[in-house]
């Protein structure tokens, strides 16, 4: 299966990545950046480096996308995933050797060969403004892709970004907007099923330790391997996880969605029509409305975790720190 991710990388981004590139029936054809967690800037630099520790010889092409959202002045998350979007690491880390692409990301997007109707999917991790502006220049070509599972949205549980909303349809609510009313072959991966289940720091530093690593702080000392920089930027994210909810662990939202296009029974979807509010004291809400002119997306109401969680550690956490 061929796969184009649209990132906002910070943390959870950048372990979501990993687990594409350590998958071998994904091909990562391209990998597009958006401002949201972090600076897009940031975010590009995050892709070119995790992509080039991953594959030093020849690393998928990492397009620079969206500086701000559609509509709405840009709001970032330094309290979630640090200034840089690794936790604050970008004074150790070292410099990607290889540059972004030369296209823009809209244009990437499009510019991706589909070989066949089922050739090619598209996972959005971030904000979906890259995709409401493909949209608008090149329907055609957002048309072609097998299906988008996009991270987003919250419909039973609260929101991580004020009371009612996610952060991704927060940030940009006019191209969710745009995008889950486009007609497209669309999944939703929302906050009800990523944040039912999370990577605790408990099995984290087990299994760095059971990796032949005994004293687990030597990792979050600045390093420039791909083990050092997931652990001190992981470290930071479940930090904060801890003081924001006392959870002692993270949640991996955007792995999940990734998980949920590799292996679609992961999860159960139901069928629905969705308004998201893009104003407001209610911005980025998501609501399930009747059906527009039969316009539905599937939106996951049930995981499988125990699945989930295999992937994680024969994905991510074996090949980084078994």
């Amino acid at each position: 299966m061929r796969i184009v991710l649209d990132m906002d990388t910070g943390v959870d981004d950048a372990v979501a990545m990993v687990l594409a590139m350590n998958s071998p029936e994904f091909e990562v054809e391209a990998i597009t950046t958006v401002a949201g967690n972090a600076p897009v800037v940031q975010c590009t630099r995050n892709s070119l480096l995790i992509t080039e520790l991953l594959r030093p010889g020849d690393p998928p092409p990492v397009a620079h996308g969206a500086c701000e959202p559609l509509v709405q002045p840009l709001i970032i998350a330094p309290e979630v995933h640090g200034h840089d979007g690794l936790g604050g690491l970008l004074d150790s880390l070292p410099t990607p050797h290889h540059a972004a692409d030369t296209r823009p990301a809209v244009e990437l997007i499009a510019a991706i060969p589909h070989d066949g109707p089922d050739d090619v999917s598209l996972v959005a991790s971030g904000p979906l403004t890259n995709l409401a502006i493909a949209l608008r220049t090149d329907p055609t070509a957002m048309a072609a892709y097998r299906r988008i599972v996009i991270m987003g949205g919250a419909f039973d549980v609260p929101g991580n970004t004020g009371p009612v909303a996610e952060f991704n349809f927060y940030v940009d609510p006019d191209a969710a907007s745009e995008v889950l009313n486009s007609g497209l072959d669309i999944t939703i991966i929302p906050l009800d099923v990523t944040m039912s289940t999370a990577l605790t720091r408990d099995a984290l530093e087990s299994l760095v330790r059971s990796g032949g690593r005994t004293d687990t702080q030597a990792l979050a000392k600045p390093g420039r391997n791909l083990a050092a920089i997931l652990y001190r930027a992981l470290d930071y994210y479940m930090s904060f996880q801890e003081d924001e909810s006392g959870l002692n662990g993270g949640f991996m939202h955007d792995a999940l969605a990734v998980s949920a296009a590799l292996f679609p029974s992961i999860i159960t979807t139901r069928p629905a029509s969705v308004e998201v509010v893009t104003s407001g004291p209610a911005r980025g809400r998501s609501l399930v409305r009747p059906a527009v002119n039969g316009r539905t997306v599937n939106i996951a109401v049930g995981l499988d975790e125990s699945m989930f969680h295999e992937i994680l550690e024969e994905r991510v956490l074996q090949p980084v720190w078994g």
